[in-house]
């Protein structure tokens, strides 16, 4: 039995991860699904104050709370930042790290230093405009994957806006993350975006990594939940 700790990316929340959790469930795994804080049911707590140390310090004190060893910690998006600063301070609860189509970090840099400069300025514009200077929109989610046009705009009405401050927070970690015994990187193949061919192909290339691809766009866990919770499990093995 293996304890999953699934974490979601930007302008999303737990609930994303349902069918996937109810299928590794099924198969006798422990699974946790938290929102970050200002996301999701948790949308109200968002403050100008909301930034990645936060969002690292929820998924920290699940680990702490549930009293969890042997973790695998799965993050999406931006949740490879999270998982990341996580696995960095809590090595020894770590049992493997799987980066779903998510963000690999560079000590020192912030998530928005992984995208393009145009991508940050629109972010940076639509948070002063929509956001009070602090919020992100989700109007900028644009290609799902949804192929179903109900389910996709019932999709992006569940999104929340995101704070911006966790966007731009630089990431500073010890090095220790890069200990944990099994490390594997995912990539969506659909419509690869950002830098995430270039992780792959970097995973691919490092002996301590495993590198694996699944036929989806940036969400796999809403649009081929068996195929995730299946290549999930699979990789924990």
């Amino acid at each position: 039995m293996a304890n999953f700790l699934l974490v979601h990316g930007t302008w999303g929340g737990g609930w994303q991860w349902r069918e996937v959790a109810e299928r590794i469930r099924a198969n006798g795994h422990l699974v946790f699904t938290p929102t970050l804080t200002g996301l999701g049911e948790r949308e109200h707590l968002v403050s100008r104050q909301t930034n990645l140390n936060t969002h690292i310090q929820d998924i920290a004190a699940v680990i702490s709370c549930e009293r969890l060893n042997d973790v695998v910690l799965v993050g999406t998006s931006y949740g490879g930042l999270v998982i990341s600063g996580v696995a960095d301070r809590m090595l020894q609860h770590v049992e493997a790290l799987i980066y779903l189509n998510a963000a690999l970090p560079t000590n020192g840099k912030c998530m928005l230093d992984t995208v393009s400069e145009e991508r940050r300025n629109t972010v940076q514009k639509l948070a002063d405009a929509e956001g009070d200077g602090y919020r992100v929109p989700s109007s900028l989610v644009l290609d799902t994957g949804i192929e179903d046009e109900g389910s996709r705009r019932k999709f992006l009405g569940r999104l929340s806006p995101h704070p911006l401050p966790s966007l731009l927070q630089p990431i500073h970690l010890t090095g220790k993350y890069n200990q944990v015994a099994r490390k594997a990187y995912v990539l969506a193949t659909r419509k690869v975006s950002h830098h995430f061919q270039d992780y792959y192909d970097w995973a691919k290339q490092e002996s301590d990594w495993t590198a694996h691809e699944i036929a989806s766009h940036h969400y796999p866990m809403i649009t081929a939940p068996n195929l995730t919770s299946d290549l999930l499990m699979e990789i924990a093995k």
